[in-house]
């Protein structure tokens, strides 16, 4: 993966809801930490590798499919769901 550039946003794979922010990069031992800030976190520092493994940036996120119940949900409703009443006719 490519060096993530600095105010980039990164949302874990686990729980797509927590979203940081890159706010500084610092190598370490030789491996290359990036520095990570969420709305209710301190700033912690993780490797490159942490970050592969754990996350996935904004542009990747947007580019992934919906998942499996927005389609389950869609299909519901494009065959004659109404809300409150039964899919019977």
């Amino acid at each position: 993966m490519a060096e993530i550039e600095l105010n980039t946003k990164i949302f874990r794979k686990d729980n797509l809801d927590i979203v940081y922010s890159i706010t500084g990069k610092k190598f370490l031992n030789g491996i290359l930490h990036y520095k990570l800030k969420s709305e209710n976190s301190e700033e912690i520092f993780l490797s490159e590798h942490a970050i592969n493994d754990r996350f996935v940036t904004e542009a990747k996120h947007c580019e992934q499919p919906k998942n499996s119940v927005s389609r389950l949900f869609t299909k519901i409703i494009k065959n004659g769901y109404i809300i409150g009443k039964s899919n019977e006719k």
